[in-house]
This record gives C-alpha cells, sequence and structure tokens, in this order.
C-alpha cells in the first residue's frame, strides 16, 4: 500500500495562516474578556460570559487544529459556519466591518475545505 501523499506545501502555509488569524480572534476573547461580553451582550446574545468563554476556546482548538493538519477539512467547515453565524448576529447590529470580515474569512475557511480533500479509499479486491 503506498504511503499517503502530502498535502501541497500552499495549502499547508494558507491552514496556518488562517489558524493565527483564529488564534489571535479566540486569544482576544479570552484576554480582553470584558470587551467581548460587551459586544456579545450588545448583539442580543444569550449568556454573554460563558458564550464568549465557549467560543473563545473553540477559536483557540480550532486554531491550533487547522496549524497542526489535523482534521483540517472539518475544522474549516466548522469555522466557516461559526464566521456565517456572526455575519448573522453582529452583522444585523453593527455594520460596517462584520458585514465583511465574517463572510471573508468564511469564504477562506471554504476555498480551505474545498481544497483539502478526503483520503482515498482503497477497496478490497
Amino acid at each position: 500500500m503506498p504511503a499517503p501523499a502530502q498535502p501541497p506545501f500552499a495549502r499547508i502555509c494558507f491552514a496556518f495562516a488562517l489558524g493565527i488569524v483564529f488564534l489571535a480572534a479566540g486569544a482576544g476573547k479570552l484576554i480582553d474578556h470584558q470587551q467581548a461580553v460587551a459586544e456579545f451582550t450588545r448583539w442580543g446574545l444569550p449568556a454573554p460570559g460563558a458564550l464568549t468563554l465557549a467560543v473563545g476556546i473553540f477559536e483557540l482548538c480550532a486554531a491550533a487544529l487547522l496549524m497542526a493538519g489535523v482534521a483540517t477539512r472539518r475544522v474549516a467547515l466548522a469555522l466557516a459556519l461559526e464566521m456565517a453565524v456572526a455575519f448573522a448576529v453582529a452583522g444585523r447590529v453593527d455594520g460596517g466591518a462584520q458585514l465583511i470580515v465574517p463572510p471573508a474569512l468564511a469564504a477562506l475557511c471554504l476555498g480551505l475545505a474545498w481544497t483539502s480533500h478526503a483520503p482515498e479509499r482503497v477497496r478490497a479486491s
């Protein structure tokens, strides 16, 4: 059985760079927790304190997985979904950058998911 092919270097760099973006976003929610809670409250989200922690931890874990190249397709799809929710919730209230950044990140995540092929399965003959 041949060894699985390595992903292209450009995709590895793309996933790593996207991981850095979400690492910064998740860390920001945890480091400046009061500001993040204030934003989540303004957006009308339930339990903003707990939700801010959950989203921050999710983004940190997702960033680590992207940067390590683990479950890239699934993680990128989960992050794209998160960004779609951010666009719908924060964009509706704040407008401005919230109408541009989350959809752009969602598009980048979908692009990464699309280029991250599932491993080929070998059929038993």
